[in-house]
């Protein structure tokens, strides 16, 4: 698993630790199958985006060589 910068800082700062938990929960419920969430890719682009939400978070991650990368995490409400 691999994180972009940003993602590293929103990740580092959540509005509760429960918010931080379910984030994680989130990375690995789609660590285990990224293909099963929705492709949101630009059209045109080559980079494979793809998104993922939570009951109070989401990601926008790419999936590679078996690992994902997350791009962004963002919080809801």
């Amino acid at each position: 698993m691999v994180f972009e910068e940003l993602a590293v800082e929103v990740l580092a700062e959540p509005p509760t630790d429960e918010a931080r938990r379910e984030v994680i929960a989130l990375v690995e419920l789609v660590r285990a199958d990224p293909r099963a969430w929705p492709d949101v890719r630009d059209p045109g682009s080559i980079e494979e985006i793809r998104e993922a939400f939570g009951a109070h978070c989401w990601i926008q991650f790419m999936p590679f060589a078996g690992a994902i990368e997350v791009r962004e995490i963002g919080w809801v409400g």
